[in-house]
């Protein structure tokens, strides 16, 4: 059978199983435009969990490219990704035709050296391997470390375990609180003195190009305890990312985490991305007197708590049920600041030139093909201020939901107000202005955000009812044309003229 009718027997069968509700199988072919792919991995697209009821069915292509999967009526979406080549999420309006990968050159496996920083007075509870499947388990449908950043990287970035070291101290008895962290970080780093670092060092912390800079790739100082981000409760500590200066070399600094053996992973993710770049990337969230930044749309504010189930401050684990499918960052994050702009090119912007612009959009969360990802427009009232725009849709980690809530404003285009002036390593300025599609919602039961934050939780604007297609900040007004089954948004976006 030749290709070209091999592709169309392909689609009509991928079309009837797409309107089916006895769904069951599907054909498909992945290549790299030419040929086919062997050996990529291709599965459901579902909400990832800590603990999965079950692993979603996985295929592996064949010499030729082809793959069948068995599929359940509700998936719409495909997971395809292989080493060395761009991940992508594809909807199903795409099934009826072949899915073409493009290289990743700069795909590169990054080593976490963990420290597990037991206390005379309190032992670790949660067990090695539970521990390691958290952070590093690639099985599909995990809700992992390993998985969010291949994920967000767009199959560029794959988290890997370097050395696992136990330590125990008697130096640091209870109550232990925010402030011994340094102290206590800074206890570890002595005892790593001469350590070789091996495999564990791989990459330039400041900048993520291949080379090694003497550094670990991730520190991750993990001991006994509860999350202060969930508790509130100042005798637990608060994960943190520190650059700390060497005992031995006050001259030169290593970035690492310090965290609890029960924190969520989106306190995890985010903290990784501070240190991922040596603290280039900013909190957006700033203190309750100014909650509406980035909320639920960025990892690095209230978007770490994406997964949010129930509230129980008082009672864990909470790991299951709190911040187990943290929000991507922004396309702003990921382009330019995640390790200075190293994976720019996960991302295609279009930045406008004039006071108008009307195209298609596509979802931030695919591979970057011929659509734009991010259009920009500058602010005309002050210098280097921007205005983004960029679609979201509840795929992958995205999917994560807080109380269970989805509605109008809950996907689609995002419109932000982007400062790089106010970013700050320690004293965050608020950066990023989201502009909320349906401002005065009323407050939601908990779980919630807090201070208000959650309000931009339906912030998009989108087209459909109870949804907003039009708005306005300062002197851009855009409006959502059309949208399609692929997740595209036709946009229309205009600058005021000056008066």
């Amino acid at each position: 059978m030749s290709r070209t009718l091999r592709a169309a027997a392909l689609g009509l069968l991928a079309s009837s199983l797409g309107s089916s509700l006895g769904a069951a199988a599907l054909k498909g072919r992945i290549t790299d435009g030419h040929r086919g792919l062997a050996g990529v991995r291709v599965y459901p697209d579902r909400q990832p969990r800590i603990s999965p009821a079950g692993d979603p069915p996985l295929a592996l292509t064949d010499a030729d490219g082809s793959f069948r999967l068995e599929l359940d009526p509700g998936d719409r979406v495909l997971a395809v990704e292989k080493d060395g080549w761009r991940r992508d999420l594809v909807p199903a309006s795409e099934w009826n035709r072949e899915v073409v990968l493009t290289p990743e050159p700069g795909h590169r496996a990054e080593s976490v050296f963990i420290v597990r920083l037991d206390f005379t007075d309190e032992p670790s509870k949660l067990p090695d391997g539970a521990l390691r499947e958290l952070i590093f388990s690639r099985r599909p449908g995990v809700a992992s470390a390993a998985n969010y950043l291949y994920e967000v990287s767009k199959g560029a970035l794959s988290l890997v375990e370097g050395r696992f070291l136990k330590l125990r101290s008697a130096d640091f008895p209870a109550p232990r609180t925010d402030a011994h962290k340094a102290a206590m970080a800074e206890w570890v780093l002595e005892r790593l003195r001469g350590e070789e670092l091996g495999d564990c060092d791989r990459i330039d912390n400041r900048t993520g190009a291949l080379k090694p800079d003497g550094k670990p790739d991730h520190l991750w100082i993990i001991t006994p305890g509860a999350p202060q981000s969930l508790t509130a409760d100042e005798s637990h500590l608060k994960a943190v990312s520190l650059l700390l200066p060497l005992p031995w070399e006050r001259s030169r600094r290593w970035p690492l985490l310090f965290m609890t053996e029960e924190v969520p992973l989106g306190n995890i993710v985010h903290e990784t991305f501070h240190g991922m770049g040596e603290h280039r990337v900013d909190d957006l969230y700033l203190g309750c007197e100014d909650p509406l930044t980035a909320g639920i749309w960025d990892l690095m504010d209230a978007g770490q708590y994406r997964g949010w189930d129930r509230s129980h401050p008082g009672e864990g684990p909470w790991v299951e049920d709190t911040g187990y499918s943290p929000s991507h960052p922004m396309a702003w994050v990921r382009s330019e600041l995640w390790y200075r702009g190293r994976f720019r090119s996960a991302i295609a912007r279009h930045a406008v030139k004039g006071r108008a612009w009307e195209g298609w959009i596509a979802p931030a969360s695919r591979a970057p093909g011929a659509d734009p990802q991010w259009v920009t427009l500058p602010d005309p009232r002050k210098k280097g201020r921007f205005f983004s725009l960029e679609v979201r849709r509840p795929w992958g980690f995205e999917r994560g939901r807080v109380g269970g809530r989805f509605g109008p404003g809950h996907e689609g285009l995002i419109v932000a107000r982007i400062d790089p002036y106010l970013l700050s390593p320690d004293d965050p300025k608020g950066p990023v202005r989201v502009v909320d599609a349906h401002p005065g919602s009323p407050e939601p039961p908990k779980p919630r955000f807090p201070c208000g934050r959650w309000e931009l939780d339906d912030a998009a604007f989108n087209l459909g009812p109870g949804e907003n297609p039009k708005g306005r900040s300062g002197p851009l007004s855009w409006e959502v044309l059309e949208t399609d089954a692929s997740g595209r948004m036709r946009v229309r976006v205009a600058l005021d003229r000056p008066r």
